[in-house]
């Protein structure tokens, strides 16, 4: 999606759930970035491999950082399916690690593919190739695609800081903008918290 970006404080709060989804990062942290990514989006892989990596290492312990699917079918084929096959892995507690090989090797994302990613990432073989033919993360794939339209999600990828929308693979400075104007309302008036 073209990067489009409101400032901070002029976007409405959306609540965004993210119970039982793939996260990082303090459970009670004051800001929460939450993600819908789709696997076959070459913007969601250019946000992944240049700018979360930096914001990963910025903010790694003053942060929660949760992944939701929208997978955008009419432009990737394969994106639902590798939705799936990413919450296959979530099942076996390899989430990011098949999160970051299937943006780092996009242009070779098929069937085949996802076995290969499971066997590069040490999983279970059989139990991963159950898991993704028998379909079952279906629909937790469906249920993350439905939140987003009804959260107004037009493209990938799409962020919500603290329940602030953010659209697009936006410059890093955007980001510090949003995660600093949320980490300082989180202080309140207490500037040592």
């Amino acid at each position: 999606v073209a990067a489009t970006a409101v400032a901070p404080a002029a976007a409405p709060r959306i609540d965004v759930s993210t119970e039982g989804r793939p996260a990082w990062g303090p459970e009670n942290a004051t800001v929460t970035v939450v993600e819908f990514t789709d696997y076959q989006c070459p913007f969601c892989a250019q946000y992944t491999s240049n700018t979360y990596p930096v914001l990963k290492e910025a903010y790694g312990d003053r942060i929660r950082y949760v992944v939701r699917n929208f997978p955008v079918r009419s432009l990737h084929p394969w994106a639902e399916k590798a939705a799936e096959a990413a919450e296959c892995a979530f099942e076996q507690g390899r989430f990011w690690e098949y999160h970051d090989l299937l943006f780092a090797q996009q242009a070779e994302i098929d069937g085949e593919a996802f076995l290969r990613h499971a066997e590069t990432v040490g999983l279970d073989q059989n139990a991963f190739a159950e898991c993704l033919d028998s379909g079952r993360m279906a629909a937790v794939v469906r249920r993350d695609l439905l939140d987003g339209v009804r959260h107004g999600i037009r493209g990938t990828p799409t962020f919500f800081i603290n329940g602030r929308p953010l659209e697009g693979a936006q410059p890093l400075a955007v980001f510090e903008g949003f995660i600093e104007e949320a980490l300082s309302e989180g202080r309140g008036s207490d500037p040592g918290r």
